[in-house]
């Protein structure tokens, strides 16, 4: 088993896994780059050895213990306890407080698998496998095949999970007229940017530019490309998300026609959220929507985005009464 893969040793009652082991790896890249810094110190500065071991003890340190950090899952005590270091216990989490086990789909691309709490289904959530490329990894595939359930079959045995009946009487996200349903749009900040986006292109091609002293590529810049941002932005606030119960089409209509979709009720096959962060800081989680796919069409079309649990659990909620009417 490739050492940057998901380690786990199943035993008889209680499952422990090893998703971190890539940090060895670059624990061993990083011992390499502070040999050389360090040889090369030690000819060039002698005396400043000591304060540039420490430093360097502290930096690699953390690496090569992080490897051993594991997640166990224990059937005798019911609990789920997260070992950072492999010694620090930094989770400790009963059974009956667990949701389920989730694919987290990176917005760069690739995915790995968290455990989620009743409490937060949507939230960060603990990693409990490396990250995947594609899910044909086998190491992916063994285990969603012997992990996961087993985990799942823990989590059952003391609290399985119960199938959710909030009944819906109105919709918070979405506007009803004969059965067609629309879903809100904030225009405001979309306007406003376009807006402004617009204007600089504009302004940009007048003779009072502020900006001259540039080649015809940052002309263009300055210029082309602020007005289609621009026209790109406003065309967003005015783009609509139709659910048309009487003719059970989805359907996402733009001004401009870029991005038009449409899907058969019939055709849904489930919800996918994707969590974004930006710089590592939580961006946001989109709700996309899968449909069966229809030869090479895009068969994913994006609903909308939030990121607060009770407003993602709440939007599909209103979807699948949607699908269901």
């Amino acid at each position: 088993m490739s050492i940057s893969k998901t380690q786990w040793e199943i035993e008889s009652d209680r499952v422990i896994i090893r998703p971190h082991r890539i940090v060895f790896i670059l624990a061993s890249v990083l011992a390499v780059v502070f040999i050389a810094l360090f040889l090369l110190v030690q000819k060039e500065s002698p005396g400043h050895m000591v304060p540039l071991v420490v430093v360097m003890a502290l930096v690699w340190l953390p690496f090569v213990l992080g490897g051993f950090t594991y997640v166990i899952f224990d059937r005798n005590a019911s609990r789920m306890k997260k070992m950072l270091f492999g010694f620090l216990p930094i989770r400790n989490v009963p059974f009956e407080k667990l949701y389920q086990v989730n694919i987290v789909t990176q917005g760069s691309g690739g995915f790995n698998f968290r455990i989620y709490t009743k409490a937060n289904k949507y939230g960060r959530g603990t990693m409990i496998s490396s990250h995947y490329g594609k899910d044909t990894d086998p190491n992916a595939v063994a285990f969603s095949n012997e992990v996961i359930p087993l985990i799942h079959q823990y989590l059952d045995a003391v609290a399985p999970l119960k199938p959710e009946n909030t009944e819906i009487t109105n919709y918070e996200y979405f506007t009803e007229a004969d059965g067609i349903y629309t879903l809100k749009v904030k225009k405001a900040g979309l306007l406003v940017f376009g807006s402004i986006f617009l204007a600089l292109g504009i302004h940009e091609c007048t003779p009072d530019a502020w900006i001259t002293d540039l080649n015809i590529a940052g002309k263009l810049l300055m210029t082309v490309f602020q007005i289609a941002l621009g026209v790109v932005f406003i065309a967003a606030a005015y783009t609509r998300l139709i659910f048309n119960t009487p003719s059970r089409i989805i359907e996402r209509k733009s001004p401009i026609g870029i991005g038009n979709r449409q899907f058969s009720f019939d055709s849904f096959v489930n919800f996918q959220t994707v969590r974004k962060t930006y710089n590592g800081v939580y961006s946001g989680t989109d709700i996309n929507m899968l449909f069966e796919a229809t030869g090479k069409k895009n068969n994913v079309l994006r609903a909308s985005t939030f990121k607060n649990t009770q407003q993602i659990e709440r939007f599909m909620l209103e979807i699948r009464k949607i699908l269901a009417s």
